[in-house]
């Protein structure tokens, strides 16, 4: 209790829990504008920038506060009673001596304490998980047929992917998956070459190739780094579902405008969602995703081709898991 006491009277305790505070309106401020820029956008890749711009401002604006809350480098005293704040961090009109700004005072240091805690769970949580998916490489996997490598790295130049990917099979991946950055792999479930046309197992493919490209899965490390440090504020939560929405979008539309048969893409996603719902079998399972009944297909063809427009279905192969 004696560090957690004098942690709690150092200004750096104070200046963190000011921070906490004050990033709950900036966190509000920046998805209120990001969702009117969502309004007029209708470019995935566009809404996806939009996205991963917002989340990079949030942050910038978090680190901002705290540094300009934070004391001046002058010798200051270990223990400091009461917290010496920025003005601007008292409401105005009210005295330091207030009741309720001296309770608020007294709270704030142990907001930084909570938030500690909880940065700590999620990174040993994510830590728990990445260990768990650097598992997939190795456990359960054999090569793929030989005929299906060759036609993987036909796809792949294809779509201008220049780093080389390793295609697997694997016993316990429950849906197609990219894994790694320097060494990009995609895990396919057992069955799944061999279970869908070949058309239809090509553009799952694509999929995973465009995410390569676009080094989805590094800037989705990035991405839960900051779900991490600011796991307390639902505009952060918000903010990265679109981004992952958008990512999924994106990479649809590169499978589109390379195939130009988005029946047969739609019909594919729809395949994969049936069996995981019906049958529950890893080597046909997918997670999340739009296609959850028979109008997908309908849907597709309703909506908007790619090339920068929106389509209906908005399915979710990939989530790079950490």
């Amino acid at each position: 209790m004696n560090f957690l006491e004098a942690w709690l009277r150092t200004p750096l305790a104070a200046a963190a829990g000011w921070t906490l505070l004050h990033s709950l309106w900036e966190g509000a401020v920046v998805a209120a504008a990001l969702a009117a820029v969502l309004l007029a956008l209708r470019s995935p890749r566009a809404r996806y920038a939009a996205a991963c711009l917002s989340l990079l401002v949030l942050l910038g604006g978090v680190v901002f506060t705290l540094i300009r809350l934070l004391p001046a480098s002058t010798p200051l005293p270990r223990t400091v009673i009461p917290p010496a704040f920025p003005a601007w961090s008292v409401p105005a009109g009210l005295s330091a001596s207030s009741s309720w700004t001296s309770g608020l005072a007294f709270l704030v240091p142990w907001l930084a304490s909570f938030w500690v805690a909880g940065v700590a769970v999620f990174f040993v949580w994510h830590i728990v998980a990445w260990t768990s998916a650097r598992r997939l490489r190795h456990w359960g996997v054999c090569c793929a047929p030989e005929p299906w490598s060759n036609q993987l790295s036909y796809l792949a130049a294809r779509i201008s992917v220049t780093r080389p990917v390793l295609l697997l099979e694997s016993c316990f991946a429950d849906a197609p998956m990219v894994l790694g950055h320097f060494r990009p792999l995609i895990l396919m479930p057992v069955g799944l070459l061999a279970g869908l046309p070949p058309g239809q197992v090509e553009a799952i493919l694509l999929h995973e190739l465009a995410h390569i490209r676009r080094y989805d899965y590094l800037v989705n490390i990035l991405q839960r780094s900051v779900e991490d440090l600011l796991f307390y504020h639902p505009a952060v939560w918000w903010i990265s579902r679109v981004i992952r929405a958008e990512r999924e979008n994106c990479c649809d539309d590169v499978v589109v405008s390379t195939r130009g048969n988005a029946q047969e893409y739609a019909t594919a996603l729809a395949t994969l969602e049936y069996n995981r719902c019906s049958a529950r079998e890893p080597a046909v399972a997918a997670t999340g995703g739009s296609l959850v009944n028979e109008s997908v297909v309908c849907s597709i063809r309703r909506g908007r081709s790619a090339h920068g427009r929106r389509y209906s279905p908005r399915p979710f192969f990939l989530q790079p898991r950490l």
